[in-house]
């Protein structure tokens, strides 16, 4: 790897050290790190069964936002010193499912679809995703992360969200549901990352900007305990996200070299 890239890494990571209690796992060279994506595509019907240049839509949206080359107009600029860059690479798995189609993609129809787990292919090493006509949703560090077929090509950023999550990050708000119940009776306003400020429930579950859901939020909606709250974050619910902070692109990098060794060990620049 180039030494002025090493540099350049370091220096970005670096900047705010001093704020954020990630430490950086000592075999983390900089290096970009490439992960193989592979969709299985379930339908009913032919408005499930997604074009797949709306996939590549949806991929391409993923790889920008992963290596800090999306559209920033919408950041606070109170966050432009914490913008971090997880540095990952998402490519198309190198397999062909049927004549015609695009590598990496494979479509079925659910009345012939075997058990979802029965479809994942090394999900140790491999970013499996599931869209068919149920929620979004990722476990933490899971084997999966499961999009609806309305959200593909949307650029709503909800599978950057959720392939944070299977890369190890709470919601900014914490390892909560997002109910109002939740939100008052067990509201946890800490995600473990320190450059993160605390945070009590989502700023906003909506998607689109418009005059019931600004860009950015209400005052009332991103203020908290007297500090702004990081509404600009991917692991937020609101229209404004686009950053993931220093401490998050961290995190997730120590938790591929931890977690998903190979993956580091194969992206050699």
């Amino acid at each position: 790897m180039k030494v002025k890239h090493i540099v350049s890494f370091f220096s970005a990571m670096l900047t705010t050290f001093c704020l954020d209690a990630q430490e950086m796992n000592p075999l983390d060279d900089g290096r970009k790190i490439r992960i193989p994506v592979v969709f299985h595509v379930i339908y009913g019907n032919e408005i499930e069964n997604i074009d797949d240049r709306l996939i590549l839509e949806e991929l391409k949206d993923l790889n920008l936002d992963f290596s800090k080359r999306n559209d920033m107009t919408l950041l606070d600029q109170e966050f432009s010193h914490l913008v971090g860059n997880p540095n990952i690479d998402f490519y198309l798995l190198d397999t062909l499912f049927k004549e015609g189609r695009t590598n990496g993609i494979r479509h079925i129809v659910s009345s012939i679809a075997k058990m979802e787990d029965q479809l994942l292919i090394d999900p140790k090493n491999c970013l499996n995703v599931i869209i068919s006509d149920h929620g979004n949703s990722s476990n933490i560090l899971g084997d999966r992360v499961n999009l609806n077929y309305k959200d593909i090509g949307a650029h709503q950023r909800g599978f950057t969200h959720e392939t944070g999550h299977w890369l190890g990050l709470y919601h900014i708000f914490g390892p909560i549901k997002n109910t109002s119940w939740w939100r008052v009776m067990f509201g946890n306003n800490d995600d473990e990352i320190a450059d993160t400020p605390e945070q009590k429930g989502a700023t906003a579950v909506c998607y689109k900007i418009s005059e019931k859901c600004p860009c950015p939020p209400k005052d009332i909606d991103i203020y908290y305990k007297g500090h702004k709250t990081m509404y600009n974050n991917f692991m937020d619910y609101n229209p404004c996200r686009c950053m993931f902070s220093i401490g998050q692109s961290i995190k997730m990098r120590n938790n591929i070299i931890s977690e998903k060794r190979s993956l580091f060990d194969k992206s050699i620049n």
